[in-house]
Formats: structure tokens, C-alpha cells, sequence
């Protein structure tokens, strides 16, 4: 379990003005948050792959490979 510690009185009151005492919305906002960065994380990771393919900085591997790489990553 993680605290989270927030010394800035303008973001202290917009969360009390919005979730009051409602700590389990706080917390479900919060995780979507999280889920959301880590999404968007791995799309810009994606669309630098896409880039660096244009730029023919890589090569592309077929599924065969892929799916090898997977099995033997058990």
C-alpha cells in the first residue's frame, strides 16, 4: 500500500472540494489515472517503434519469431 503525501493547498482543496470524505472515488480516479499513463506510455514506446521502422532503424520480426520468442521466454 502506498501513501501519497501532498503539500500544495490549491490541489488539497480541489480534492476535498470534489471528493470530500469520498476516499474510494479518490482512489478509483487515481488508479484510472495510473492506468492511463502507463497506456499512454506504451503507445508513444509503439510509436517510436513505427518511426524507427520508417527511418529503417529496425527491422520488423514475423509472428513465427515473435511467438518463439515468447515460448522461450517461459
Amino acid at each position: 500500500m502506498q501513501t501519497i503525501q501532498i503539500n500544495d493547498r490549491e490541489t488539497e482543496n480541489y480534492i476535498n472540494s470534489v471528493y470530500g470524505k469520498n476516499i474510494t472515488n479518490l482512489v478509483d480516479d487515481f488508479l484510472l489515472f495510473v492506468k492511463t499513463e502507463i497506456v499512454s506510455s506504451e503507445l508513444k514506446k509503439g510509436l517510436d517503434e513505427v518511426e524507427s521502422y520508417k527511418n529503417n532503424k529496425t527491422n520488423l520480426t514475423d509472428a513465427t519469431d515473435f511467438l518463439s520468442e515468447l515460448k522461450s521466454a517461459d
